[in-house]
């Protein structure tokens, strides 16, 4: 009963015993059986017990179901997106005592683990993992729900594999919480299997609609489109205009992020086909909605804006080498991967072109298999195939050849 765990909860915080509580009120048998819910008691003694402890219990027993609800919406808020929310009512609940009680032992730090998801904060999100590791988790709900964080984790952490592992042994009986099928999704298209991908998203894409979690939709009708970038010109249509539809959605619900996100692969897509005045300008949009090189996202931004107008021609060559210089320099400072590409731009400008194939061969497509970027392996693959028929390295053309033909053939066994 919530009034025992409530005395057992002050008694403890006041440092009493259970006999210098009930001294001259009951005796300790029975205040125990109160504050373990297994006995019944009359409203005088709830009351004795109470002045003693100078609390009154409906404001305790009210204090009680609002932690319980807090918890709910701040869950609720993470979920939703919702950031100014979830740090709203992380601050009320770190001052709420009650949430000490052993009904919160696990679902405080179990939210307290989703949080520090949310803002990829992952050496916190760790550090409680393994102490939940240790704990006996008392509900399959509960333990269902740690499955999801943990996958979510290892996702965050670059290990995909583990969090497909980890989500689907969540048993789906018992857990109505599907956002963990949007988590599911993002793995599989973080492996290149867009076939799985795309069959989670539509089915996350049902529990957001269900749920109107707009934020959530957005997110996840951005990943299908994703999976489904074919080179078929009549898709490209119906991708334009449903990424228009999304970034207008995201114009209604003030996300700016999800936004520049969009309008970057739109002009992804553009880049891809060769489209590079479109390209261009979808890129110069991105750039300028980020505001400026110290945005996270800039470094992606810049090199694909480089890389478009150098097919489209939109720039001077010098004009195009002092970004691309300025994209390196900030690669190098902030230790990014992008660091090649900017390299790869820089030496392809100067046509110094024997230097710039060699550093494709060596370093470049190495590194992009690696990451296992489909569209830009296929490109250098193409790139340094053609040098090396031109060249006359027959051999080396024969190799990249077979593991091209290899590649294709991984891939179509998906389908």
């Amino acid at each position: 009963m919530t009034e025992g765990k409530i005395i057992k909860h002050y008694r403890e915080k006041q440092h009493l015993t259970q006999g210098e509580l009930g001294q001259g009120i009951c005796s300790v048998t029975h205040l125990s059986k109160i504050e373990r819910g297994i006995t019944e008691y009359s409203p005088e003694i709830i009351d004795l017990l109470c002045e003693r402890l100078q609390i009154k219990m409906a404001a305790e027993v009210e204090r009680f179901i609002q932690t319980q609800r807090k918890l709910n919406e701040w869950h609720d808020a993470m979920v939703m997106q919702r950031t100014e929310e979830a740090e709203v009512l992380k601050a009320q609940i770190e001052q709420e005592t009650l949430r000490d009680l052993p009904d919160y032992k696990i679902p405080y730090p179990l939210l307290l683990i989703r949080y520090h998801l949310y803002r990829n904060e992952l050496k916190p999100a760790s550090r409680l993992i393994r102490e939940i590791q240790k704990a006996e988790l008392p509900s399959p709900h509960m333990r269902n729900y740690f499955r999801h964080l943990q996958g979510i984790y290892y996702f965050l952490s670059g290990q995909f594999l583990d969090c497909i592992g980890v989500l689907t042994e969540i048993d789906e009986s018992e857990y109505t919480e599907q956002e963990y099928y949007y988590h599911l999704a993002l793995a599989y298209h973080s492996i290149h299997s867009s076939i799985i991908a795309y069959y989670y998203a539509e089915k996350a894409l049902q529990y957001f609609r269900k749920t109107l979690n707009l934020i959530r939709i957005i997110d996840t009708e951005t990943l299908m489109l994703i999976q489904l970038s074919v080179n078929d010109p009549h898709y490209f249509t119906i991708a334009k205009q449903s990424y228009e539809n999304l970034i207008k959605a995201c114009e209604l619900c003030g996300s700016a992020d999800r936004k520049y996100k969009l309008l970057h692969n739109l002009a992804y897509e553009h880049m891809r086909r060769g489209l590079y005045d479109e390209a261009a300008e979808g890129f110069q949009q991105v750039m300028e909605l980020v505001g400026g090189p110290e945005h996270p996202f800039y470094l992606s931004v810049l090199d694909c804006y480089i890389t478009s107008c150098v097919g489209a021609k939109r720039l001077p060559v010098s004009g195009l080498l002092a970004l691309t210089y300025q994209g390196l320099t900030l690669a190098r400072e902030r230790k990014d991967s992008r660091e090649i590409n900017f390299n790869l731009l820089i030496l392809s400008l100067k046509e110094d072109w024997q230097p710039y194939y060699r550093y494709i061969e060596e370093e470049a497509l190495p590194h992009f298999r690696s990451n296992g970027d489909t569209y830009t392996i296929e490109r250098y693959e193409r790139k340094l195939l053609s040098y090396y028929l031109k060249s006359g390295e027959r051999d080396k053309a024969l190799e990249l050849s077979l593991s091209m033909i290899s590649g294709m053939s991984s891939g179509l066994e998906e389908y």
